[in-house]
């Protein structure tokens, strides 16, 4: 019961902080929205720091559960089952991102909150470097990317992107959707790391992670120059 009532309590506290930011909202908010007494709230949690935690660390399993079935997902029969594997993450991820970056959570938690802060981008990086490193390795075996480059400096050029471009203060001045900031990131990183065979797989579908938004849309575009042979047919 305990749990149940936790759990409510989250994600009724995640509404709220997705709305308005955490700083924003008062715990007196969060249980007339639960239709609870103070009392019973404070029962299950202290603080509202406590409660933000909370909302925190089910978003972080949230993402580390994406990651662990993306992982157990690529060792698929086919390498055009991989690829898609790829993409589909891509797109989980893209809409993830579109929802956080579109309401003022991890801009007011980076403002007002920056332990919290510092914790949140020390988990994502963990969790995007074991991706990256499985997505790199298995690519690589498949032969559908290059086997010459050096993919520790690969994953750490994803993860520059990610730290210093999926930042609010960068976000606010590119006036973009987070999921097609993504989205283009993805296309430039893996548009030159792919070899002939994973590209000539990759125009057989809406490859994610090799395609870009025109005009800050999410029109798809591939940047193989086969894949305008495609769209022609």
């Amino acid at each position: 019961m305990e749990i149940e009532v936790k759990s409510k309590i989250i994600n009724a506290s995640r509404e709220l902080f997705f709305e308005f930011g955490p700083s924003r909202v008062k715990m007196e908010e969060i249980a007339e929205k639960l239709a609870m007494s103070k009392k019973t709230l404070y029962k299950h949690f202290t603080s509202k720091d406590d409660v933000l935690a909370a909302v925190l660390d089910a978003s972080h399993c949230e993402i580390e559960g994406l990651i662990q079935n993306f992982k157990h997902s690529l060792f698929a029969s086919s390498d055009e089952d991989f690829l898609q594997h790829l993409s589909d993450a891509g797109r989980q991820m893209a809409d993830r991102l579109t929802i956080m970056w579109q309401s003022p959570f991890l801009k007011d938690i980076q403002r007002s909150y920056p332990d919290y802060w510092q914790s949140f981008t020390q988990r994502r990086r963990t969790g995007i470097l074991s991706m990256f490193q499985a997505i790199c390795e298995e690519g690589k075996r498949r032969d559908v990317l290059r086997s010459e480059l050096n993919y520790e400096l690969f994953t750490l050029m994803y993860l520059a992107c990610i730290e210093n471009i999926m930042h609010p203060t960068v976000m606010n001045d590119l006036h973009l959707p987070g999921g097609v900031v993504f989205q283009q990131m993805m296309a430039v990183l893996f548009g030159g790391v792919m070899t002939d065979k994973g590209r000539e797989i990759s125009i057989q579908f809406e490859h994610y992670w090799l395609t870009a938004p025109q005009n800050g849309v999410n029109g798809l575009h591939t940047l193989s120059g086969a894949s305008n042979a495609k769209s022609n047919n």
